[in-house]
């Protein structure tokens, strides 16, 4: 999957039922959220 927005940089997302932490990390990173931010908005 990937998501675009014309103000924020193309985040690619694996479709896999579950996905390594490292990887998980890394595109919340990409995303430009915390991982504090993500698991309150889950």
């Amino acid at each position: 999957m990937i998501l675009w927005c014309e103000s924020k940089p193309t985040l690619s997302i694996p479709n896999h039922r579950e996905l390594a932490p490292g990887l998980l990390r890394s595109l919340i990173r990409q995303a430009g959220i915390t991982v504090d931010k993500f698991l309150e908005n889950k």
